[in-house]
């Protein structure tokens, strides 16, 4: 059995002391240092707590502004509100949270949001395109190519129009007829080119579709866009015929190819 020697030290062990079996025991000088150790380390700890609490609890860090960029039909104000981080602190704010309440408002196609430090979100968006304005209810609405209602508007904007004579109510976010638009747009490149007609007004109606007012002659029924060529030129040969005949109907109704209505 081997025995540590002892070396008169204060500490009862010296630096080189053994124990039973040959394995060394902890000094005072490394104990000493293994304790300073633990201590500097729980004083870093309670000093990054601190500061942290500080961070978290600070005005300073409060998101006062938003800053947008790319926003053209949704104001700012609405932006701000539907962000939702005025007030918060910064570090608790999930941009890729706000990006989602964003892309809720029906005008936004894509939206990003990123914090900047000390009190700032900066968001950047990517708006839905207006195509055409869909008139109902005594209402005008902004809508895109896929029928998509973006907002109410109460100005005059240089965009296609479409009366919709339904009672169906609309708001942001509600759907349109999609062929309607398309009828439109299709009749308006085809009436001024093979019948020298230009639309004065476009009706919508669910259960007849898409229906022409000219400033002159009959109403126009077209219903969609299926054949929508042959229907103009059967209106030019159905024009050319009631002229002949000194005709002058109130309707003429073109949605059906085997049988074309005049009243």
């Amino acid at each position: 059995m081997s025995v540590g020697r002892y070396r008169g030290s204060r500490d009862g062990w010296g630096d080189a002391g053994v124990e039973n079996g040959g394995r060394p025991v902890a000094t005072g000088s490394s104990w000493v240092a293994w304790l300073v150790t633990k201590l500097i380390a729980t004083l870093l700890l309670f000093g990054a707590s601190g500061l942290l609490y500080h961070v978290a609890a600070s005005d300073g860090f409060r998101i006062e502004r938003v800053v947008v960029v790319g926003s053209q039909l949704v104001s700012p104000s609405e932006i701000e509100r539907s962000a939702a981080v005025t007030g918060l602190n910064i570090f608790w704010v999930r941009e890729e949270e706000v990006g989602r309440r964003l892309q809720a408002i029906a005008a936004v196609q894509s939206a990003r949001a990123r914090t900047v430090l000390p009190d700032r979100l900066e968001v950047r968006i990517v708006e839905r395109a207006p195509v055409a304005v869909w008139q109902n209810g005594g209402m005008s609405y902004l809508v895109d190519a896929e029928g998509r209602v973006l907002q109410a508007t109460d100005q005059s904007v240089a965009l296609p129009t479409i009366h919709d004579v339904g009672s169906q109510a609309l708001q942001a976010g509600s759907r349109v007829d999609r062929r309607a638009l398309t009828t439109m747009f299709q009749l308006q490149q085809l009436l001024p080119r093979m019948a020298g007609l230009t639309p004065r007004e476009l009706e919508y109606d669910p259960e007849s579709g898409v229906t022409v007012v000219t400033d002159a002659g009959p109403r126009i029924r077209f219903g969609d866009d299926d054949d929508l060529e042959w229907k103009v030129n059967a209106l030019v040969a159905m024009r050319r015929e009631l002229d002949r005949q000194d005709k002058h109907p109130e309707l003429i109704d073109l949605r059906f190819k085997d049988r074309p209505y005049v009243r």
